[in-house]
C-alpha cells in the first residue's frame, strides 16, 4: 500500500510538472511591435500593416507598427538591437537594407539578427517612358552603344539595390551608362516622365496606375502572368539575370527562444498561404514565396557578397583598407585583445611594485594605461560604420576625446611633481585597484548591461579617487546615465548592451 501511494505521488508530480511546462509558454502576453525603416506609406510599411491585418486571422496577438526612418534602415536595425530578444519586436526588412549595411561597414548587424522569414520576391525590371523614342530594350541597347557610356539611367540611392541591379545589367549586356540617383523611387519616376533619362530600375508594381510607363524587360525565369507581353532578359539573349529580385521579410533579434521562433514560423506560413495575402501581392507581379530562417540567412549572406563586390567596383567602399582592423575589431577577438593588453599591463605593474621608485612609477601607470587603451579603441573605431552621421563609433570616440587629453594632462602633472610623489606616502594599491575595477566593468557590461555597470563603475571609481561627497557622486553618475540614455540610446539609436542576466529576468 505504501509503495502504491509513493507511485501515485510520483505520477501526480509528473503530471503537474508536465502541465506546468505546457502552461509556461504563453506567447504573446503583450502587443508585438513591427519596426519599419521607412515613413508611413512606403511599400515595406504597407507590407507590415498588411501582415498585421492578415495575421489577426490566425492569432489574437496585437501588432503595432512603429516607423523608424533614417540611414536606409540602420536606425531601425539599431532600435531592434537595443531591445531584448523576447520576440516582442519584429523588423520588417528588405534587400535594400543589406546594401546599406555593406556600404556603411556594418556587417556585424547581419550576425546580430535572426533572419526569420522571407515572405516575397519582387522581380527587378527596367521601366521606360512610353512616349519617348527609346522605350524598348532594343532601343535602350542601341542608344547605349551609340552614346558610349553617356546614357542616363535613373533610380533611388547611389549604391542601393536598384543601382547594383543596373550595374549587373550593364555587365551582362556589355554596355556602359551613368546612374543618376534620387532620394526616392517616386522622384526618379517623375524624372523619367520628365525625360531626364531613358530607363528606371524598379519593380513591376510601380507601373500600375500610370499609363505613361511600361516595362521593357523583367528579371524572371519566365514571363509574369500579370504582364504577359513583357519579355525576360533570357528571352532577349542576356543570361544570368533571371533571379534578380527585391525580397521582403521579417527578422527577430538573435537570441529569441526556439518556442517563440516556432510560434512565428507557424504564423508566417499561415499568412503566406492566406488567399487574401497572396492575391494582394500577386496582382502586382510579386512572387509570394516563403523562405525559412536557414534558407533566408543563406540568401542574405549571398546578397552581402554581391553588394560588397559591386560597391567596391564603383568605389563606395574600400574593404581592403580596413580589412585587417575589421578582423581585429570583431566580437571575441576585440575582447581578447583588450584582456591581453590589461594582463600585460598588470605584469608590468608587478615589476614596478619591486622598483625603488615604485610610488612614482605606479602614479605614471594609470594615465599611461588609459592613453594606450584609448588609442587602441580609437584605431579600431575606424572599422566601424563611417558613412553615417552617427554610428557605432560614436561612443568610443566620445570617450577617447575626453580620456586622452585628461590623462595627458595628468601625466604631465605627475612628471612635474616627481619629488613630491617620491616622498609622499600614498597607497599604490589604488592604481591597480582602478585597473581591476575597469576589468570588472568590461565583464559586467556583458552580464548586467551598460546602465547598471556604468552606474556602479562611476560610484566606485569616484570613491577610489578620493571623493567623499556622496550627493555629488550620485549626481555625476546619474547625469552620465541620463546623457547616455537621451543622446546615445534615444537620439542616435546606438545599441547599448542590456545584459544577458537582465534579458533572462525580463
Amino acid at each position: 500500500m505504501k509503495k502504491l501511494l509513493i507511485i501515485l505521488l510520483f505520477l501526480q508530480l509528473f503530471f503537474i510538472s508536465c502541465k506546468k511546462v505546457n502552461e509556461e509558454f504563453s506567447f504573446p502576453k503583450k502587443p508585438i511591435t513591427i519596426i519599419v525603416y521607412t515613413g508611413p506609406g512606403g511599400l515595406i510599411d504597407i507590407t507590415a500593416r498588411k501582415f498585421a491585418t492578415v495575421a489577426s486571422k490566425y492569432t489574437e496577438a496585437t501588432f503595432v507598427v512603429e516607423n523608424k526612418p533614417g540611414s536606409g534602415g540602420i536606425v531601425a536595425i539599431k532600435r531592434l538591437l537595443q531591445l531584448p530578444s523576447d520576440g516582442y519586436t519584429l523588423f520588417a526588412c528588405t534587400k535594400s537594407n543589406i546594401s546599406k549595411i555593406v556600404s556603411t561597414g556594418g556587417e556585424a548587424y547581419i550576425d546580430g539578427i535572426d533572419w526569420a522569414a522571407m515572405m516575397m520576391a519582387d522581380p527587378e525590371c527596367v521601366i521606360t517612358h512610353k512616349k519617348q523614342k527609346i522605350n524598348s530594350w532594343e532601343d535602350i541597347l542601341t542608344d547605349a552603344k551609340a552614346k558610349d557610356g553617356d546614357q542616363l539611367w535613373l533610380g533611388p540611392a547611389n549604391g542601393g539595390l536598384d543601382h547594383v541591379t543596373a550595374l549587373k545589367i550593364w555587365d551582362e549586356a556589355g554596355i556602359e551608362a551613368k546612374w543618376i540617383p534620387f532620394k526616392s523611387g517616386g522622384k526618379a519616376i517623375a524624372a523619367l516622365l520628365g525625360e531626364q533619362g531613358v530607363a528606371y530600375v524598379g519593380n513591376p508594381r510601380e507601373v500600375l496606375g500610370n499609363d505613361d510607363l511600361q516595362i521593357a524587360t523583367v528579371s524572371s525565369s519566365k514571363r509574369l502572368a500579370q504582364f504577359p507581353d513583357v519579355p525576360t532578359f533570357e528571352e532577349l539573349g542576356i543570361m544570368g539575370l533571371e533571379n534578380e529580385f527585391m525580397w521582403r521579410g521579417f527578422v527577430l533579434k538573435k537570441g529569441t527562444t526556439p518556442q517563440i521562433k516556432k510560434w512565428y514560423d507557424e504564423l508566417f506560413l499561415n499568412v503566406n498561404n492566406d488567399p487574401e495575402w497572396r492575391e494582394y501581392w500577386e496582382r502586382g507581379g510579386i512572387d509570394v514565396v516563403y523562405k525559412g530562417s536557414e534558407e533566408f540567412t543563406k540568401i542574405v549572406h549571398n546578397d552581402k557578397k554581391q553588394f560588397t563586390h559591386y560597391l567596391q567596383k564603383i568605389g563606395i567602399i574600400n574593404t581592403e583598407a580596413t580589412s585587417m582592423i575589421a578582423k581585429l575589431s570583431t566580437g571575441k577577438t576585440l575582447y581578447f585583445m583588450v584582456m591581453i593588453f590589461v594582463i600585460i599591463f598588470l605584469i608590468i605593474g608587478l615589476f614596478v611594485n619591486r622598483s625603488p621608485n615604485r610610488k612614482y612609477l605606479s602614479k605614471i601607470m594609470l594615465p599611461l594605461f588609459f592613453i594606450l587603451l584609448s588609442t587602441i579603441l580609437f584605431i579600431i573605431s575606424f572599422s566601424f560604420p563611417s558613412n553615417e552621421k552617427v554610428g557605432p563609433a560614436v561612443i568610443p570616440r566620445l570617450w577617447i576625446i575626453i580620456l586622452i587629453p585628461l590623462n595627458v594632462y595628468l601625466l604631465v602633472d605627475i612628471l612635474r611633481q616627481k619629488r613630491e610623489i617620491e616622498h609622499k606616502d600614498e597607497n599604490k594599491k589604488v592604481v591597480f585597484g582602478f585597473i581591476g575595477l575597469l576589468i570588472l566593468y568590461l565583464v559586467s557590461i556583458f552580464y548586467i548591461g551598460y546602465f547598471i555597470s556604468s552606474f556602479v563603475f562611476l560610484i566606485i571609481g569616484i570613491y577610489m579617487l578620493g571623493y567623499r561627497n556622496y550627493i555629488t557622486m550620485l549626481i555625476i553618475s546619474v547625469s552620465w546615465l541620463l546623457f547616455s540614455y537621451l543622446i546615445f540610446y534615444k537620439l542616435l539609436y546606438v545599441p547599448l548592451p542590456v545584459g544577458k542576466l537582465i534579458e533572462m529576468i525580463f
